[in-house]
């Protein structure tokens, strides 16, 4: 499928919008995982959706300000003559615009602050790791790769818990795994172990997509924390693969949480 056509720019709209039938997400989220401009595209996407609902907030300060302004302008017409007292009226009714402006901004960052959640924010950045994008060369498809592309990620999760597969991709799809079953304490687990793994070898197989992963398990287990010391080292890093995931918005978010 040609990821630039309109087709494909409707269905990530109804990506977002959770209209797709459970097979149709899993292919958009495979097409995401293998497409970085795809990926671009659906935070473009996500970032107008934003910003359509701060417009509509303007407009709606907008309007109010457009109202006050008519009562005083009114206002200021019957009393002219009374230069003191239109001065007091003009002055209540600069205070009464103020006030409705910060009352609307204030709801709103207010609504923003008291919804967020650590849930949201996993749910806003997390993608179904694609087993296209295993990156250590092993062709051999064993039980557990086997169990992962069928998604049987429960079957995944007993391969590791038995010490079947001991592999460093094994962990990696383990802790991927124990992600989607919202298992938070064995993926953050086999997710260190795949990075302590490599730190201890000197290789770095799979070191990028453990460390987005894992900071994702820590944001939904509320190790807010450690999830900013992974995501300041991804964002500080032009060449890693998840760089680009790592914004601003998604770092001030988790402050957020950790604040509150």
């Amino acid at each position: 499928m040609d990821n630039s056509t309109p087709y494909m720019s409707e269905k990530l709209v109804q990506y977002l919008d959770g209209e797709l039938s459970q097979t149709e997400k899993d292919s958009v989220e495979q097409q995401l995982a293998a497409d970085q401009s795809l990926q671009d595209e659906l935070d473009r996407l996500r970032s107008t959706r934003e910003a359509v609902k701060l417009y509509g907030l303007q407009q709606k300060v907008a309007g109010i300000h457009v109202q006050m302004m008519d009562q005083l302008q009114s206002q200021e017409k019957k009393i002219r003559p009374a230069a003191f007292g239109s001065a007091r009226k003009i002055m209540r009714y600069s205070i009464a615009v103020a006030a409705s402006l910060l009352l609307i901004v204030g709801g709103y960052m207010a609504y923003n602050f008291v919804t967020l959640s650590s849930d949201k924010v996993f749910a806003s950045r997390y993608r179904s790791y694609g087993l296209v994008t295993v990156r250590d060369g092993n062709t051999n498809e064993t039980p557990l790769v086997k169990a992962y592309r069928e998604k049987k990620y429960k079957e995944v999760v007993r391969i590791i818990d038995t010490g079947e597969d001991k592999t460093t991709e094994g962990k990696f799809l383990g802790g991927t795994a124990a992600l989607e079953l919202n298992d938070n304490e064995k993926a953050i687990t086999w997710l260190k172990e795949v990075l302590e793994s490599n730190k201890k070898t000197g290789k770095s197989v799979l070191d990028d997509e453990a460390e987005y992963y894992l900071s994702l398990g820590y944001i939904r287990n509320k190790d807010y924390d450690y999830a900013l010391d992974l995501l300041y080292k991804i964002r500080a890093n032009p060449n890693h693969l998840y760089n680009k995931k790592v914004t601003a918005k998604l770092i001030r978010q988790v402050k957020i949480l950790k604040w509150r």
